[in-house]
């Protein structure tokens, strides 16, 4: 397989550890999968169009299973604002993504470091107030936002979050918002990437499709161990171990160029 041929075993094993252990957090405590998988596997050697193909096509097979089982839940128009909003925010994320894979191994990292401490600060200073119905002209700006991070780091889900929390839906409908959005972008995302970024993309999206069901035991399994946890606690530890992780990778090339 041209992924395992180019990473070599080690590599390859702290790859799929970094996966797991996303699915898994995310699956405890509803969020942090592709945060703590991409800054990972980019340790691991992946180039980041890598990273982000690999961690986006697992995230597909899981939102298409996501949006089957919530489908009554769906409400289509929560959708169109916020998906104009992805897409648009879409290109311009591709095209950084291109300068960071130009700029060097060393600079990607600090890159993707710093945009996950931004995100990671982002949840922490943001605590809306759920209400019936926010204002119409903040869904393309958080949409636009989402989509410029999608598509430069795969990290993209803080501010749709932040905009679904926002509102008091139930559960249900909240999932359903979620993953009905991701749905519609990432397909979009990943042709546009294979286009771009040529074959070690597409190596990277068929590793991808061979992990996810390794990926979605290790989710059910976060949700059934983070069931026992305290929410509250468990959500502080992590927002903690992402905080050493984005630290890590914004200063380990000045350590070890």
């Amino acid at each position: 397989m041209p992924l395992i041929e180019s990473l070599g075993v080690l590599p390859l094993l702290i790859a799929v550890v970094g996966l797991l252990l996303g699915a898994f957090v995310q699956g405890a405590v509803g969020f942090a999968y592709g945060m703590i998988a991409i800054p990972v596997l980019l340790w691991a050697g992946l180039s980041l169009p890598q990273a982000v193909a690999l961690v986006s096509m697992t995230v597909i097979v899981q939102t298409a299973a996501g949006v089957w089982r919530f489908r009554r839940h769906v409400v289509w128009r929560d959708l169109p604002g916020v998906a104009a909003g992805r897409f648009a925010g879409l290109p311009a994320g591709l095209w950084l993504m291109a300068v960071l894979d130009g700029a060097g191994r060393g600079a990607m990292k600090q890159a993707v470091g710093a945009v996950l401490l931004a995100v990671v600060g982002l949840t922490v200073a943001c605590r809306p107030v759920p209400r019936a119905k926010v204002a119409a002209r903040w869904s393309l700006p958080v949409g636009f936002g989402s989509g410029l991070l999608s598509g430069t780091t795969g990290m993209g889900g803080p501010p749709v979050v932040l905009w679904m929390i926002a509102h008091d839906w139930s559960t249900q409908r909240g999932r359903g918002f979620l993953w009905s959005l991701f749905l519609l972008l990432l397909p979009v995302q990943l042709a546009l990437m294979v286009w771009g970024f040529g074959r070690p993309v597409l190596a990277a999206s068929a590793g991808g499709l061979v992990m996810t069901p390794l990926v979605l035991l290790a989710s059910h399994v976060g949700g059934s161990v983070g069931s026992r946890w305290s929410r509250p606690v468990a959500r502080r530890v992590v927002l903690g171990v992402l905080v050493m992780l984005g630290v890590s990778t914004v200063v380990a090339p000045w350590i070890a160029p």
